[in-house]
């Protein structure tokens, strides 16, 4: 509306969601930092959530219900400074670069209240709206899959090696024909947690290295690819920031995670390394 005082329109925003910014970490840190706010907002000690991160080393994340790595990929993986680490949500295997190549993103809220309240198909396309609208602000063409794109899976079988980055699958979000945001979810009874991956460069194949066929070339693209510049992290977290405040009405305000959050992740962290 011209002439609106954004100090005024924020006012009427929901108070209350807290923005994590944790840096580059390393993976079994980061799963169990994602599974420590589920735990804090599921109890409601802690306020909905939505965090940005990296990873350092790289790592290979594989979905909670897919095989583990064989041996011999685990070994390509290790010469390659490649970390590798289980997920708790669903899906199929990403390559997570370091901070310059691609940003994480966790969204954490109840399942009852809120603007991502009820099924998680619904807060799965809302938080993808958001995604899309940052990304189109930055120039890139990014929609929705529609049908023709999108492609419907069924359960994993226990030999399926496909990455996540192989196909689009229902309100995913793809630019130019090609995939662009992979995202997973889990659900307990009153909070969810969703997180994805965003490619901002590089060469995001490294899983048909370690798996043959698992990732074609050209099934997927980059922030920085679909812009036709180079978009960084913090260009990208920024726009994300304003579009979850406006398309979800809420307010984002620094936070930090709190004692007890940390102690989780810390017991956690020790136990998988």
């Amino acid at each position: 509306m011209r002439g609106a005082d954004p100090r005024r329109e924020r006012r009427f925003l929901s108070p209350g969601w807290r923005l994590l910014e944790t840096g580059a970490r390393p993976g079994a840190w980061n799963m169990t930092c994602d599974r420590a706010i589920l735990s804090a907002v599921e109890s409601g000690v802690a306020p909905p959530t939505v965090r940005f991160y990296g990873w350092s080393p790289p790592a290979v994340s594989i979905g909670r219900h897919q095989p583990e790595p064989d041996p011999a990929a685990f070994a390509m993986l290790e010469a390659r400074g490649i970390d590798c680490v289980r997920r708790s949500t669903g899906g199929r295997a990403v390559y997570h670069g370091d901070i310059t190549e691609e940003l994480t993103y966790s969204v954490v809220a109840p399942t009852r209240i809120g603007p991502l309240a009820g099924r998680g198909a619904d807060a799965h396309r809302r938080i993808h709206s958001a995604l899309a609208a940052a990304l189109v602000e930055l120039g890139v063409p990014a929609r929705l899959a529609v049908d023709g794109e999108a492609r419907r899976v069924g359960p994993i079988r226990p030999d399926d090696r496909l990455a996540c980055f192989a196909f689009p699958v229902g309100d995913e979000i793809t630019a130019d024909g090609k995939k662009l945001v992979g995202s997973a979810q889990r659900r307990t009874r009153k909070a969810f947690l969703q997180h994805g991956s965003i490619p901002l460069a590089g060469d995001h194949t490294i899983l048909d290295a370690v798996w043959p066929g698992s990732l074609d070339r050209g099934a997927a693209t980059t922030v920085s690819a679909a812009a036709g510049r180079n978009v960084s992290y913090g260009e990208l977290t920024a726009n994300i920031v304003r579009a979850f405040e406006r398309m979800l009405n809420v307010n984002l305000s620094p936070g930090v995670l709190t004692p007890e959050e940390e102690a989780t992740i810390d017991r956690g962290a020790l136990a998988t390394t």
